[in-house]
């Protein structure tokens, strides 16, 4: 299939071209820009039954007809329902007719596909309509404020993420959030969705990493009944189920190189279909992507389609790790007790850490971040038969690996072992029970959430099911749901 016309040559890049990486705004927050640019597009209706109408926008996707579901709704009755539709690709915009029954003009040629040109005009109907590209600086600051959100901390660094957060919310940009497993990737998705006007709308949570190559698709995109063996009702795909709202991508340079290519055309169509479907269903959403791999660098070794980073990254985001920002560890852990306290009310004593506990704390580099913090949070408070957290209440494998014995009392394992028993058998039937015994805690305090067990436990929700499959604990039914 041929390329659409071009209204304007001079000037552009060819297509791919390194010079569309100024188009990726990469935010560090080590760095904190001074502005960040948002890409808009001003449509004015110069002539026609809605003469003066204005909407801008930073939607990727701007559907023009008389239908309500529209973004510019034309009271024209020469116009069609769905008449056409401008779409974002890279730093250029492509008019789309939708088959309409009157057509598409721009200079008296009727047109189906042609990239637009700052102030060119285009007829639809009985109405003539301008378009203008905008883009505006947007200055960003810090936020003098210690939490956003689910976020919490008012470290520099932290305060600085709510600034980009708040300017970035309002607009329809899609955001990857880099960072290492357990920074709050998704409280950051969680925020910009909550802070932007698809708030009312569902915010659904997919974890590419979460389903095998032959069934992502399905997932992603949904399948009819009877479209493989095993697809006994109709499922709707995680766009569907987003409609008008935000999904957040969780470890997306996990995705396969083989589906990229759908993922992108649905992103910049706005149009799925699912597996086994003959019609297109048009859905419109926000994405926001989060992975603990670089990638930028991912397309440098070809695991990941530059033309589908170009797509997602229009805003990069890298989350600091808590080793980064300690000031924030008292806040964080008053906050995770707090939150255990509202949860057992009758079955929880600590109100707060020693100041011994917490500089132990303070010395430990938390590799697993936040997630591991609100682990040792829980962890210390079980224990913990005061008021006060001490450091005999710690985790004793978190004092060992800070070099200081463990106080607490050992576990008793004479039913777990047998006399005789050497030291390495030993040691794997207390790990296994021990296993066993955690996972069955988190299984039961999240319902048998899977995705919630494998966040808590920062570990793939693959590995979850290998565990529940090892100690034969059944799993859930699933549902095709996610919270």
């Amino acid at each position: 299939m041929s390329q659409p016309p071009r209204a304007r040559i001079e000037g552009l890049p060819p297509e791919g071209h390194e010079d569309d990486r100024q188009r990726t705004i990469e935010v560090k927050v080590s760095d904190l820009p001074e502005t960040i640019e948002l890409e808009k597009c001003k449509l004015v209706v110069v002539d026609g039954p809605d003469r003066g109408t204005t909407l801008t926008v930073t939607k990727p996707i701007i559907r023009i007809g008389t239908n309500e579901k529209n973004d510019l709704v034309l009271n024209d009755n020469t116009i069609s329902r769905f008449h056409c539709e401008i779409r974002h690709i890279r730093d250029e915009y492509l008019l789309v007719d939708r088959q309409s029954t009157n057509g598409t003009y721009i200079q008296n040629l009727r047109v189906r596909e042609v990239f637009l040109h700052p102030n060119c005009e285009v007829l639809v109907g009985n109405s003539l309509i301008r378009f203008e590209p905008e883009v505006e600086s947007v200055r960003v600051f810090p936020i003098a404020r210690g939490s956003y959100g689910d976020l919490i901390g008012s470290a520099a660094r932290m305060r600085e993420i709510y600034g980009i957060i708040d300017k970035v919310a309002p607009s329809d940009l899609s955001v990857v959030v880099e960072g290492e497993t357990g920074t709050g990737k998704e409280l950051v998705a969680r925020a910009i969705h909550g802070a932007s006007r698809r708030a009312t709308r569902p915010l659904v949570i997919f974890d590419c990493s979460a389903f095998p190559e032959n069934l992502l698709e399905s997932e992603l995109f949904g399948h009819e009944k009877g479209a493989f063996s095993g697809a006994i009702r109709t499922h709707r795909g995680v766009f569907e189920r987003a409609e008008g709202g935000t999904v957040f991508f969780d470890e997306l340079g996990e995705m396969s190189l083989a589906l990229q290519p759908k993922f992108l055309r649905a992103l910049e169509s706005g149009e799925i279909r699912r597996v086994g479907g003959e019609r297109t269903i048009k859905v419109d959403v926000r994405v926001v992507a989060a992975t603990n791999r670089n990638l930028a660098q991912l397309v440098e070794e070809g695991q990941f389609r530059r033309d589908l980073f170009y797509r997602l990254a229009k805003v990069r985001m890298t989350l600091p790790p808590l080793r980064e920002r300690l000031d924030d560890l008292g806040r964080l852990c008053e906050h995770f007790l707090e939150d255990l306290r509202r949860q057992r009310p009758d079955g929880l004593r600590a109100r707060r850490f020693s100041d011994e506990a917490m500089e132990l704390l303070t010395g430990y580099d938390w590799p697993g971040n936040v997630r591991e913090l609100r682990n040792v949070v829980e962890r210390s408070a079980t224990f913990c038969e005061a008021d006060v957290i001490e450091v005999e209440d710690l985790p004793g494998d978190l004092q060992a690996r800070l070099g200081r014995p463990a106080h607490r009392a050992p576990v008793t394992t004479g039913n777990l072992v047998d006399p005789g028993t050497g030291l390495k058998e030993a040691k794997e039937i207390i790990v296994a029970q021990f296993e066993r015994d955690y996972l069955i805690m988190l299984l039961e305090r999240h319902d048998m959430n899977i995705s919630r067990v494998a966040r808590e436990a920062g570990i793939d929700r693959r590995h979850v099911y290998r565990l529940m499959k090892k100690y034969d604990i059944n799993p859930p039914a699933r549902s095709g749901e996610f919270e």
